[in-house]
């Protein structure tokens, strides 16, 4: 008789994301990822075939819990309007542990093509929404310059806010950063 499945895979990538997110995929050895996720080492490798394996499924598990509603925003909100409300969620605190999926991309040379396409396809999608909602700001007349450079630009600052905001925990701070951005956008 076979032995009942004893793990619940929401909650062992729900553990394995919050490690990953915090130590990167570099810092993550197996032993922690069997400790942190309850997994004995025979199942982590059935289920997942390696620590990448595990970790593509964090990304994933991460995109739908948390970054698939950003782009979501994005896309049912037009114009400036849809900016601001992506926005509305950005700010430092105590516990910042930025985006994971930023985090990721300075960690290219340590993964395959497959896995860093997760986060990169991500960027992609939300510089190609921005410049949509760009697009649509400037038939708005709330927007004059070039919506694909401002675009890029907005990405280059998501990247970079959520690296400041590891270290500088002010709200207040994160506030004034995200309005001077949005105030880029004339």
């Amino acid at each position: 008789m076979a032995r009942p499945v004893e793990y619940d895979l929401d909650k062992v990538l729900d553990s394995a994301m919050e490690i990953f997110w915090q130590k990167g995929y570099e810092g993550v050895s197996m032993a922690e990822l069997v400790s942190y996720t309850g997994l004995n080492r025979r199942t982590m490798y059935s289920l997942f075939k390696d620590k990448e394996g595990l970790f593509r499924d964090a990304l994933e598990n991460y995109y739908s819990k948390r970054s698939a509603s950003k782009l979501t925003v994005l896309r049912e909100n037009s114009g400036k309007k849809g900016i601001e409300v992506f926005f509305q969620t950005f700010m430092f605190s105590d516990n910042f542990k930025g985006c994971l999926f930023s985090n990721t991309m300075r960690e290219k040379d340590f993964m395959n093509d497959e896995t860093y396409n997760i986060p990169k396809e991500y960027f992609d999608n939300i510089c190609a929404q921005m410049e949509i909602n760009l697009s649509q700001a400037k038939e708005m007349g709330e927007f004059s310059g070039d919506a694909r450079s401002m675009a890029m630009i907005i990405i280059t600052f998501i990247h970079g806010f959520h690296v400041y905001g590891k270290y500088n925990h002010s709200k207040e701070d994160s506030d004034t950063i995200i309005k001077n951005i949005l105030s880029m956008i004339r």
